[in-house]
């Protein structure tokens, strides 16, 4: 994978952006629901607040003809920029005190509009940039930079930060890293947009989407688009119970150590995916890794409470099985269309998973008000993740998809 790495400059440009990117926009998303939770103490506020971070993926629909028609370095240009003022707003501002969770939600709700365009415009960047044959490896290096990043950053919190959290210290930490990524950003070029964009048909944005539609409709990516619908819509009944669930368990810096060691599972999933995942067969892979996310899941729900070391080990396992599937499903959006497509394929794709994880905040929400021991409501999603999977082998030609290598793009 490092040939990867060192062959391709431009690459090279967009694995630093993408490193200070998440670790910029995972530190806010791992610690904003925290934040809420041990701030006002109140589920209904932290189902809101994930709402709030999933409500503008509903409109990504909306991007993809944009992005695909635009030039996608500037978008990222533009959107970091936002991403770094409304922290350095929420970090360094004194309305949180003034407005209190109003001010919280408007910067979530602020952020996840400029990551509504950012995240698509780099990944389908990607695909211009980097051999066909290369995707894979080149989402599992992004994924393994950004995690490491992500673990020496947690390493430090871990250190510095106690059952007191200074949360504000965490977001002006995200702010530096998002002002970081605006620089890399600034050594990015958009060659195919400069060379191609007059090719492209003058067709009107209605169509653009339709045509986007029409291309998953009647390719497989409409089973796996459907299956990550599920999945997102457990995982984030699961998502907003889990602060509470940790805090309850292993206290405020406990939640640290967990989110730490999630990281360090996804670099390890990053690293086989990139590396052995293209020589197995898609369905089968995907099978296996939603039915092993099904064990380590209710294992988490099992073990946390009464084995400090079995909850961490669970921990690393499901974040490895949850990221390898999203590789796997990032890499088949890339992969499977025309790169002039990539966009609309991707954003419709988050569209239809964003509207259930706002259903899943909002049912997250109600069930952690109502349910006397959060525990069980991973036991349900462990259980989900294995309908899903055996639901989606059933499919024959999910069950019958060759290689990633194997998979050729459509025109």
């Amino acid at each position: 994978m490092l040939d990867l790495f060192k062959q391709n400059n431009m690459f090279r440009i967009l694995l630093m952006y993408r490193f200070f990117s998440s670790i910029g926009g995972a530190m806010f998303s791992m610690f904003i629901l925290f934040s809420v939770h041990l701030i006002y103490q109140n589920s209904m506020y932290t189902g809101i607040a994930a709402f709030l971070m999933a409500a503008p993926r509903i409109f990504s629909f909306a991007v993809g003809p944009i992005v695909d028609r635009s030039n996608k370095v500037t978008i990222m240009r533009l959107t970091t920029l936002l991403e770094f003022f409304v922290l350095t707003l929420l970090a360094f501002s004194p309305l949180q005190e003034v407005l209190g969770v109003l001010f919280m939600f408007s910067i979530i709700f602020a952020y996840n509009i400029a990551a509504l365009f950012e995240m698509p415009a780099s990944r389908a960047l990607l695909p211009q940039i980097v051999a066909e044959d290369k995707i894979m490896e080149a989402n599992s290096l992004i994924n393994i930079a950004a995690m490491i990043g992500g673990v020496a950053i947690g390493a430090a919190l871990f250190l510095t930060v106690g059952e007191d959290v200074d949360f504000r210290f965490l977001y002006g930490i995200s702010a530096v890293f998002l002002a970081l990524t605006f620089v890399f950003s600034l050594f990015l070029s958009n060659i195919s947009v400069v060379h191609n964009e007059e090719e492209l048909p003058k067709t009107n944005y209605l169509s653009d989407l339709k045509e986007g539609a029409k291309f998953i409709k009647d390719s497989i990516l409409l089973y796996t688009i459907l299956a990550g619908v599920v999945m997102s819509l457990a995982m984030e009944v699961a998502h907003v119970n889990r602060p509470m669930f940790l805090e309850y368990h292993i206290g405020a810096q406990g939640y640290v150590v967990f989110s730490l060691v999630s990281l360090i599972g996804g670099i390890g999933a990053s690293y086989f995916v990139g590396k052995v995942g293209s020589s197995i067969k898609i369905g089968k892979l995907i099978f296996m890794l939603f039915a092993c996310a099904c064990a380590m899941r209710i294992a988490f729900a099992l073990l946390v409470p009464v084995h400090y070391f079995g909850g961490i080990v669970t921990t690393v396992a499901y974040s490895a099985l949850s990221i390898a599937i999203m590789l796997v499903f990032s890499t088949l959006n890339q992969k499977i269309p025309p790169n002039d497509m990539v966009g609309r394929v991707d954003t419709i794709s988050l569209t239809f998973r964003a509207i259930f994880t706002t259903l899943g905040a909002l049912a997250g929400g109600f069930l952690g008000s109502i349910i006397a021991d959060t525990g069980h409501i991973f036991i349900y999603q462990g259980l989900s993740y294995l309908a899903i999977g055996v639901l989606i082998i059933l499919v024959p030609s999910i069950r019958t998809l060759p290689t990633i290598n194997d998979v050729k793009k459509s025109n």
